[in-house]
């Protein structure tokens, strides 16, 4: 009864608002009329001296239609114009009572004066939806992921509270496995936190250029560095430098996952292979283990937040299920493509494919 009641007086609300716009534009238009009218009667005065009564009455009746066509047109003209007001605040109205909503204002039949309006609005309730879902998914990420930890945490202390104080292997034991499940913990919100960032950037605003040759040389002796056991070969193709609209801090941070994933999961033969090449448009980087593979169940996973091949194993080996999702998202968000390809016992080729920046006529002519 209350939603029928709020809805009724919207409508009355809306016209008599188009009531009161079209007595608005009416009136003056009326005036304009009456004015004329009267001029005109003059002007008829002078010359033909007094003017018949019944020239009178037709002047009356002519002002009558004239006023009425007048407020007619006026009142259709004003329901025109706030055709789009009225789509905009209807959809206002549903985003407010439901911020997920599918109602947007409508663009068809739309004058130029309000259509870049109904787009800004449009483009604004996406981009807040969008907000509000990754929002929603961090919540319950963060509320499912962290419930183990905490879980193992409050256990620890239940057993120091019991027996900690007088068994010292008790206490040295529940305070390293604490501090190692806070670790994780920390890690793990850090790890969501740049996942939710990378589903949110705003490619259109990113100046920044990146030379990816160099930057995935870069990489590659780094992890040599740190990995002496491994091997790590390298095949660069790129005939010139492959320059991407990419921050160079997001480049290296895909780098690093994909790298170190391919370590992680590497068995008795510790070889990584790194693979430069360039098309035409676009730039590609691949990296190569050859470990244990993925069946196809679970290549068609692994790009899934928390998604872990081995619960067990990638918990010992330091991981969240986050890294490989994070990855993926930011090289979507610069416009371009990730994939895996897979088999048990024989390895993954994870394949980067990233639009290649190419310099403008104005800056190859200051270059020149």
């Amino acid at each position: 009864m209350t939603e029928t009641k709020k809805t009724t007086e919207k409508t009355l609300r809306r016209f008599t608002l188009s009531w009161q716009l079209a007595l608005g534009m009416a009136s003056g238009f009326f005036v304009i009329f009456i004015i004329f009218a009267f001029v005109l009667s003059q002007i008829l005065k002078q010359y033909y001296g007094r003017l018949p009564e019944t020239l009178y009455q037709w002047l009356g009746i002519t002002i009558l239609l004239g006023g009425l066509f007048v407020f007619g047109f006026a009142f259709m003209l004003t329901r025109y114009i706030l055709r789009p007001v009225k789509s905009i605040k209807t959809t206002i109205e549903a985003f407010e009572d439901d911020p997920m909503t599918n109602v947007r204002a409508d663009r068809a039949n739309v004058n130029d004066e309000f259509y870049d309006l109904v787009n800004i609005l449009n483009r604004m309730i996406d981009r807040l939806q969008s907000l509000i879902g990754a929002q929603q998914q961090f919540v319950s990420d963060v509320s499912h992921e962290l419930r183990t930890p905490v879980t193992i945490v409050k256990g620890h202390m239940d057993l120091l509270n019991r027996w900690g104080k007088d068994e010292p292997e008790v206490l040295e034991d529940s305070i390293k496995s604490s501090l190692a499940e806070m670790q994780r913990m920390e890690t793990l919100i850090n790890e969501m936190l740049n996942l939710t960032r990378a589903e949110q950037i705003p490619i259109e605003n990113v100046q920044e250029v990146t030379e990816v040759g160099g930057l995935v040389h870069r990489v590659f002796d780094n992890f040599k560095l740190i990995h002496p056991d491994f091997i790590f070969t390298l095949d660069d193709d790129l005939t010139q430098d492959a320059n991407v609209k990419v921050r160079q801090d997001h480049m290296e941070q895909i780098l690093i996952i994909l790298a170190d994933n391919a370590v992680k999961y590497s068995l008795d033969r510790k070889e990584i292979h790194f693979a430069l090449s360039q098309t035409t448009n676009r730039v590609e980087i691949g990296i190569q283990d050859f470990g244990e593979g993925l069946s196809s169940e679970d290549a068609a996973r692994v790009f899934d937040r928390f998604y872990r091949v081995d619960k067990a194993r990638s918990r010992a080996k330091g991981g969240n299920g986050l890294g490989l999702s994070i990855a993926q998202r930011l090289v979507k968000a610069y416009g371009g493509e990730i994939t895996l390809e897979s088999a048990l016992g024989s390895g993954s080729v994870f394949t980067i494919r990233l639009p290649l920046q190419r310099e403008n006529k104005n800056d190859q002519k200051l270059s020149n």
